[in-house]
């Protein structure tokens, strides 16, 4: 037998809400987030742009934000002790990171771009470009702020992480495959064009890398799924992001004892499910569908090296009986060819 979802225990605001409350822009909740081009943002006085959070999942592990910069503008400069994975959604623009004002580094972006911003480096995003930048960008802040609840020492920690960043032109062109499906990279260009490694064991046609970032423990990966290719359901603990950046499909995720819950997903649709909720994915479009996930260690700071625990996944043979008729009848009325390779998460 499974064990059950546990429900939250309510001590009061945490130190993250209390945070989050001062910082004054909006906060999305819930599981499922349609295009985030769509999502309110409003000024954001520490980030000097516009700006939401995204606190999905019901959890405080991990958060994530939309910031938006105008036309020309950037950022303000800033550091903190909690680690950021980007994803450039939409523009072009640079980030500048430092140590000492006379050491700055600069490298450029444009849409499709991953990166993270180096441990307690101060930074500052610039849009470079005649339209907006909006991008998404995944923190651990919650586990953080939580764990010290003190702003002083998360933000003016003066601590230089030597073994993190080193301000050489040459940093941000690293580039170094750790082994089969793990990468070592500090920025990845357009994670849509980006080679991913074959994964015959998760499916026909279905590959994957796995990231490590800029000396980052904040795990990320780029998985692939080919037309008439979908997951099995699977869950694990909390604090998953995904955001769909190229295909269409639908994500289903439940917990056991409650009502299944669809959504339908394209480029720019964001999901995480929360603590011990069940989810998979399917492919319904003529293409390939590649999702950007950010959860867990990167590959070379981590013990489990993503591996789903196999009492955490629903084998295809049991899982509800009229989950894969619906996938089927949906690719035949698309007109998909419904050759389909399961994919065991």
């Amino acid at each position: 037998m499974r064990l059950p979802h546990r429900d939250p225990i309510r001590l009061g605001p945490t130190a993250y809400e209390v945070f989050q409350e001062r910082e004054g822009i909006p906060s999305v909740t819930g599981f499922f987030i349609e295009d985030l081009m769509d999502v309110e943002v409003k000024p954001w006085a520490r980030m000097g742009a516009l700006g939401s959070f995204l606190n999905l999942g019901e959890q405080q592990e991990t958060d994530a934000y939309i910031c938006e910069i105008p036309a020309g503008k950037q950022t303000e400069p800033q550091r903190h002790l909690f680690e950021t994975l980007v994803y450039i959604h939409k523009g072009r623009g640079a980030t500048t990171v430092w140590f000492e004002e006379n050491a700055k580094q600069t490298f450029e972006w444009s849409a499709g771009a991953i990166f993270a911003i180096p441990l307690n480096v101060a930074y500052q995003h610039f849009n470079v470009s005649n339209e907006t930048v909006r991008f998404l960008g995944g923190t651990n802040a919650p586990h953080v702020i939580n764990l010290f609840h003190n702003d002083d020492f998360i933000f003016r920690n003066p601590f230089q992480f030597r073994d993190r960043f080193r301000p050489e032109r040459e940093f941000f062109n690293e580039n170094k495959r750790l082994t089969v499906r793990s990468w070592e990279s500090n920025l990845v260009p357009d994670i849509n064009e980006f080679a991913l490694d074959d994964y015959p064991m998760k499916g026909r046609g279905v590959k994957i890398m796995r990231f490590g970032l800029a000396g980052t423990t904040y795990g990320c990966h780029v998985q692939e799924f080919p037309a008439g290719s979908r997951s099995t359901f699977h869950r694990h603990g909390p604090g998953a992001v995904v955001c769909v950046t190229k295909g269409e499909g639908f994500a289903m995720v439940w917990r056991e004892g409650e009502e299944r819950t669809r959504f339908e997903i394209k480029s720019g649709s964001i999901y995480s499910p929360g603590d011990l909720m069940y989810h998979g994915h399917f492919n319904t479009g003529h293409g390939t569908m590649r999702h950007f996930a950010m959860r867990g260690r990167s590959p070379k700071h981590s013990q489990d090296r993503f591996r789903t625990k196999l009492h955490e996944m629903i084998p295809f043979d049991e899982e509800p009986p009229d989950v894969h008729p619906m996938y089927l009848e949906e690719l035949k009325r698309k007109g998909v060819k419904s050759e389909i390779s399961v994919v065991e998460e």
